[in-house]
């Protein structure tokens, strides 16, 4: 009989249910938490794998020491790095896009003296002094 990768998702949550002793509240919880991120079925069903079984016992055995989701999350290691990769992300994309309309501001009017109209664009985003 072949083993199967424990990867691959194959257990619904009810089954996932009795296997872990937490009920479907408590997984439905963990995956809003994006402790877990189960598969779907094209009907949307999830479907979980062996590692998310084994995930989701480390994450009960974890709150049973007296952990908190924010612990737990920190604990995984997986959840703020990509927050924070994906804020970073955000940040890069309004800068760009900042630059972009500066630029555009810049060029709207016809001005015979640019550099008198950067200089002045440059002394509104300076903060002033009271």
């Amino acid at each position: 009989m072949a083993e199967i990768d424990p990867n691959t998702p194959v257990y619904s949550i009810g089954v996932v249910k009795e296997m872990t002793g937490l009920t479907r509240r408590q997984i439905r919880y963990y995956e809003d938490s994006e402790l877990i991120k189960p598969a779907r079925t094209k009907g949307n069903q999830r479907i979980y794998s062996q590692n998310d079984i084994e995930k989701l016992n480390k994450i009960k055995k974890l709150l049973d020491n007296g952990l908190n989701i924010a612990g737990i999350q920190e604990q995984l290691g997986t959840v703020k790095e990509e927050k924070n990769k994906e804020e970073e992300k955000i940040d890069d994309e309004s800068l760009n896009e900042i630059r972009v309309s500066k630029e555009k501001l810049t060029s709207l009017y016809p001005v015979s003296n640019r550099a008198s109209l950067v200089k002045l664009l440059s002394e509104d985003l300076e903060p002033k002094d009271k």
